[in-house]
């Protein structure tokens, strides 16, 4: 019998140790992908692609195709600070922050360069990756703010709902950050360079397009939450937050 529970005692700790490593690597994993999104929205965001608004009155608008990649940001934070608190999910937002602002540095240098002898795209480069300052304090302003109002919304959400309703903590805080991003990044990069009457609709089409987004992510939330807390459903030991 002392054979038994002594052989039993190695494989309890082992699986109480392998719990946190668990979470942590799904937790790296949420962070990869955010990262990695942020990497890629400089890229895209050049890129504009028609949003028919025309049964709303609003006509045929131009939606950057980066929108959808920069809504896969939210579902990642929301899901972190859903289990490991707002932290961690701050911590995410300040190394998005920084790959962020790091690829625009990049893209802007690459422009900068002199082309290879006999490059014929050098120009078409240019075009798109060289962007004037305004635009890259507004994208970063906007970034910014929205990224951490978000989780300063979440947060104080689930202070007052507890666990229940993160349907709604997840859609009011993107639904308003998201509102704060499209409005910060186009009243900076825009104002005086597109008409008066014209900009608040370009600021409402985009919008919509992240509020669509928005609600179709819930499930994505729920799903993330699941996974990260497992089949047991408990979530991870409060020892692996991380400061703030």
């Amino acid at each position: 019998m002392a054979e038994a529970t002594a052989g039993t005692a190695p494989a309890t700790a082992a699986a109480t140790a392998a719990t946190p490593a668990s979470a942590e690597t799904k937790y790296h994993i949420l962070m990869g992908v955010y990262v990695g999104a942020w990497g890629l929205v400089p890229g895209l965001t050049p890129k504009l692609i028609p949003l028919d608004l025309g049964w709303g009155g609003l006509g045929v608008l131009a939606v950057s195709f980066g929108a959808f990649v920069h809504a896969i940001t939210f579902p990642c934070t929301d899901a972190v600070a859903e289990v490991w608190g707002a932290a961690r999910a701050r911590l995410m937002v300040y190394v998005g922050f920084s790959v962020y602002a790091l690829a625009i540095a990049f893209y802007m240098l690459g422009a900068a360069l002199p082309p290879a002898p006999g490059w014929p795209l050098n120009e078409a480069y240019v075009s798109i990756f060289s962007q004037a300052e305004r635009m890259i304090v507004a994208s970063l302003a906007a970034t910014g703010v929205a990224q951490l109002l978000d989780i300063f919304l979440f947060e104080q959400l689930r202070r007052r709902t507890g666990p229940r309703w993160l349907w709604l903590r997840n859609n009011v805080s993107t639904a308003i950050s998201q509102f704060a991003d499209t409005t910060i990044f186009y009243s900076i990069a825009f104002y005086g360079v597109i008409p008066d009457a014209q900009l608040p609709l370009i600021v409402l089409g985009t919008y919509l397009v992240k509020l669509v987004i928005t609600v179709v992510d819930t499930p994505v939330v729920y799903l993330l939450v699941r996974w990260i807390n497992g089949p047991r459903g408990g979530r991870p030991p409060p020892g692996t937050d991380a400061p703030s």
